[in-house]
């Protein structure tokens, strides 16, 4: 009865998870089931409240002067997530809301002018025929196994490609958006593979093609964790901008087109270090089905987890950990430091120094530690703040404090009684 059980709540779910198409345009899909199909007061704030958030969480990766763009400005937009904006992970990162807004979405919204209309609804075929294959192979392996979660868990829906962009989807367009999608989570890691970790055939030719053509191009990356980019970065300098996206949530695509458009600012940084090449990762050769072992997992960096491992190793990436660019410019002076009780604490002024635009700047205090006893990376994150919006030439006096906890170190050998 179990089983049987189980499979109907996944049938159930993944039925729903069919019936959540994300929707074109301005139009909005609301579940099978709501008794009220307008949103109420509190949904509408939060959904305010989510396109602020999603915004302060977008890390601009590269801009050689494209973001953001005018409002006058006619884009194509191309891409696996352009009209299907991935906006969490799957299983327990999968939340269930009213709507999902796309970046197509969110730049219809703005009343920008999109020319590719006709490879968009090519896109759309596409994917509703790639949707439908892919639950009828869950429904079918859903019968097979134990759990039936673990059809749904081990068939992750995989973005499809969209045809090859053509001279005609480029007709009017000053830019292009190119939006690349990942989907990811419980149950299934990411993998070394081309189309996940790498770029994809399709989107490799895709980009070199509007490098070709000379298009300015932002790359959009809603994506969980890192993709490599080294190369496609180096072979196509027209990818003039790098927005970082992540999972954004239901308000995704309309923050997206916020920032695009400099109505609102990317506010992020970098919460992991991307490397340059997937071999710069410690365990990467070993690292989750690599070693052919999925019961059990060996960390063996120690204390060099993270950045503390490309920083004490002088392994330069391709972004570091705590990156993150902003429409304008900041100076970071620190006036003063003083010892407080169980710590130290810094007077930080900091400055819009731009002319045009204002923005928020994240001031992160590194400490390096003596290189005696203990084995210590080189240096570590030991305290940070966030300056409210400053306009241009605004200033902000900061204080960040440093616990002493920070700045210890721990010895399995040394007690203290």
């Amino acid at each position: 009865m179990l089983a049987v059980h189980c499979c109907a709540q996944v049938r159930k779910h993944i039925e729903s998870l069919y019936k959540e198409e994300i929707i074109m345009g301005n139009e909005r899909k609301f579940h099978s089931g709501t008794k009220d199909p307008r949103p109420s007061a509190r949904e509408i704030a939060h959904g305010r409240l989510a396109r602020e958030m999603a915004a302060e969480g977008f890390v601009l990766l590269k801009n050689d002067g494209l973001l953001p763009l005018e409002g006058s400005a006619a884009v194509a937009l191309f891409g696996s997530g352009a009209a299907y904006t991935v906006k969490g992970g799957i299983g327990s990162g999968d939340v269930n809301s009213r709507e999902n807004r796309s970046v197509y979405s969110g730049l219809k919204e703005a009343q920008i002018t999109i020319v590719n209309e006709g490879w968009l609804k090519d896109y759309k075929q596409c994917y509703e025929k790639a949707r439908s294959e892919w639950k009828e192979k869950v429904l079918e392996d859903a019968g097979k196994v134990e759990n039936p979660f673990d059809a749904y868990a081990t068939n992750p829906f995989s973005m499809p490609h969209g045809r090859k962009i053509a001279e005609d989807d480029l007709q009017g367009a000053s830019a292009a958006i190119y939006v690349l999608s990942r989907i990811a989570g419980e149950g299934k890691d990411r993998r070394r593979v081309q189309g996940d970790y790498f770029l994809s055939e399709e989107e490799e030719r895709d980009l070199l093609y509007l490098n070709e053509r000379q298009m300015p191009t932002v790359l959009v990356l809603n994506t969980g964790a890192p993709v490599e980019l080294t190369d496609i970065l180096e072979e196509a300098p027209f990818i003039r901008a790098v927005l970082y996206l992540s999972l954004p949530g239901q308000e995704g695509g309309c923050a997206a087109a916020d920032v695009l458009f400099g109505k609102s600012l990317p506010g992020g940084r970098l919460t992991s270090t991307w490397a340059k090449r997937y071999e710069d990762y410690p365990s990467a050769e070993a690292f989750g089905y690599l070693n052919g072992d999925l019961e059990k997992e060996q960390y063996k960096e120690g204390i060099f987890v993270g950045y503390r491992y490309f920083d004490s190793f002088g392994i330069q990436p391709l972004f570091p950990f705590g990156y993150g660019l902003s429409y304008t410019e900041f100076s970071i002076v620190c006036e003063e430091v003083q010892t407080v009780e169980n710590g130290i604490n810094l007077a930080v002024l900091v400055k819009n120094t731009g002319t045009v635009y204002s923005g928020r700047e994240v001031v992160q205090v590194y400490v390096s530690l003596p290189q005696t006893g203990e084995i210590k990376e080189y240096q570590r994150l030991a305290g940070f703040a966030k300056t409210r919006h400053l306009a241009p030439q605004e200033t902000q006096r900061l204080s960040i404090t440093v616990e002493q906890r920070q700045m210890a170190v721990f010895s399995q050998k040394t007690t203290h009684g």
